[in-house]
């Protein structure tokens, strides 16, 4: 993190608080939906808990029913009449059947949703009321006799068997006249299931619910095919739904709160089976709401979030440019655009722009005065140059003079006046051509002086003679070599001019072979150079040197180097410049 710049700090902290806060929020509202879910289970669980004890309390009826039907008198009388009757084909015996069936059909069975009532007397014989066409079944089987009879009188409620949609309640009737409880009979009847459970009060409950009634694993309500046919799941999941009252529950591609109930009535498990999105339609759909909203201040947070700190941290970035532009030199620095804000980071920049323009100030001012003291210092090394040549000048034409005629003298007299002629020009900048031509001239006047004993030679490529450079430049150094670069032994003074370009750099070598000089005379002011220098002469190669530098920077200027057997090269290091160029820097 040290290394990432303040915005992408910012905005990683905005993301990680967004996104950070997001989660917490989400994880709230999970928590939420889970105690709401945990609600309306119980809820669910409490209301179906009463819709079951309801279907029981019909039961409960119907029992009530057979407890009144088998303690009848008028069918206690004639289930004992047939009983002890060995002859079956009298009258008796006709009436006591026809007493029975009629006391049958007294009974509102209908309003218990009972479809028939059927009675096996003792010698098996059917006495019926109500209707079979819908399950043409048989009234009775030897396994309804033989479960009854194992209740001993009690009540049992089994399951229709083959029979769909049908409950059956057995009962054995026993003798109570004269309280011996002989058996006398078997009670079968047979309630609608359907009935039964669309009868009971739904408004217990408001939820879309199925419900599978088992005894233990046998399915009473409704039978395996409706089972089947409806998608709803089997038994494999009732172990589960006994050890927890209410749970989830996923059959084909729906999920299911499944509420488990055992009843203490019939001993029947009532499993109700709500589909959760009837439940948690409501919520399902707050929660997508919700997840919508967290996405969408999620998204307003990071937007938000970013345009603040890019608040922050443009000032900040325009304010380190402007440092870095001061930092280079530039001190006339402006601000891209006004602050609105003047908060500490817009002090910090007003005041910073005052700093760096009272600095611009200051600085322009000091320059300005520098630029007059550096004119200056050329101008006096300008005076120093010209008549310090022209002194030896007239110094030769005194001496050769003497030595020659008037002829002599003339060539010379006009050489000194092509040279005086081009120092006084007026001209800042000359082509090296011109300051060739004044070369010559120079030598030309020196070679009068020392005559064989001088020897010279100008090698610089034509491609060079167009550029530009101070004038009065090589002279000085030609004139130093002159004086200086004589050699000991054979007295012979030989010096070669020569000149090349290296980019943007004119590199002119002027070389002698001489006696040699310490390179590092101009480094040195205080050294003593090998060759002896009138005292407090101050001209040649630290004012050529100081010239240059003055003019085009410290990267240019004149170093000394050794000869390769002897003597020195003066190597003098311009920029290239051509004509356009140095209009520009005049211009300037």
């Amino acid at each position: 993190m040290k290394r990432f710049k303040l915005w992408h700090k910012l905005i990683a902290f905005v993301i990680i608080g967004a996104v950070t806060s997001s989660l917490l929020g989400l994880l709230y509202v999970q928590r939420t939906q889970s105690l709401y879910e945990q609600l309306v289970y119980q809820e669910a669980s409490d209301k179906l808990y009463l819709y079951s004890e309801r279907i029981e309390e019909k039961l409960r009826e119907i029992d009530k029913l057979t407890v009144t039907i088998a303690s009848d008198p008028d069918i206690q009388e004639g289930l004992f009449r047939l009983k002890n009757d060995a002859d079956s084909g009298t009258y008796d015996t006709f009436l006591a059947v026809s007493r029975l069936k009629q006391k049958l059909l007294s009974y509102p069975f209908h309003e218990y949703s009972i479809s028939s009532i059927a009675i096996v007397d003792a010698n098996g014989n059917e006495y019926l009321a109500g209707s079979l066409a819908n399950t043409p079944v048989p009234a009775h089987t030897d396994e309804m006799i033989s479960i009854a009879a194992d209740r001993a009188g009690a009540s049992v409620w089994t399951g229709g068997g083959g029979e769909q949609a049908k409950i059956l309640s057995l009962r054995q009737i026993r003798a109570t006249k004269h309280m011996d409880l002989q058996q006398l009979g078997t009670l079968v009847i047979r309630a609608n299931a359907d009935e039964i459970v669309n009868r009971s009060d739904r408004k217990s409950t408001s939820y879309d619910t199925s419900l599978i009634i088992q005894d233990g694993e046998e399915p009473i309500f409704p039978d395996e095919e409706r089972i089947a046919a409806t998608g709803l799941p089997k038994r494999d999941y009732s172990a589960e739904g006994m050890a927890n009252r209410y749970g989830k529950l996923r059959a084909g591609d729906r999920n299911y709160l499944a509420a488990y109930f055992t009843m203490s009535y019939t001993g029947w498990t009532f499993i109700h089976l709500v589909p959760y999105e009837s439940v948690f339609a409501q919520a399902v759909y707050m929660k997508k709401i919700l997840l919508i909203l967290y996405g969408c201040i999620l998204l307003a947070l990071i937007v938000f979030g970013l345009s603040f700190s890019r608040g922050i941290t443009r000032p900040l970035e325009e304010l380190t440019r402007r440092m870095t532009q001061v930092e280079r030199g530039d001190f006339a620095t402006r601000r891209s655009e006004t602050m609105k804000n003047v908060d500490e980071i817009g002090l910090l920049t007003i005041n910073f722009a005052k700093m760096t323009d009272r600095l611009d100030l200051l600085i322009k001012e000091n320059y300005i005065k520098q630029i007059h003291l550096k004119e200056s210092q050329y101008e006096a090394l300008k005076a120093k140059l010209n008549p310090h040549f022209l002194y030896n000048t007239l110094d030769s034409i005194n001496w050769l003079a003497r030595r020659k005629g008037q002829q002599d003298i003339s060539h010379m007299v006009k050489a000194l006046g092509d040279m005086l002629r081009g120092t006084i020009g007026g001209e800042e900048m000359v082509t090296v051509k011109d300051e060739i031509t004044l070369l010559y001239n120079y030598l030309s006047i020196q070679q009068f002086r020392f005559e064989d004993r001088l020897r010279y030679r100008i090698d610089i490529p034509p491609k060079l003679q167009d550029l530009r450079l101070p004038s009065m430049l090589l002279q000085p150094l030609v004139e130093n070599a002159v004086k200086y670069g004589v050699d000991e032994e054979t007295g012979v003074c030989d010096i070669s001019v020569s000149g090349e370009q290296f980019g943007e750099r004119l590199d002119l070598w002027i070389a002698d072979h001489g006696p040699g000089m310490n390179p590092d005379y101009l480094a040195d002011t205080e050294s003593e150079s090998r060759r002896a220098r009138p005292q407090g002469s101050g001209i040649g190669l630290r004012s050529v040197h100081n010239r240059i530098q003055l003019l085009f920077g410290e990267e240019y200027g004149i170093s000394i180097h050794n000869g390769i057997e002897q003597g020195t090269i003066v190597r003098v290091s311009v920029p290239v410049r051509n004509e356009q160029q140095t209009m520009r820097t005049n211009a300037r």
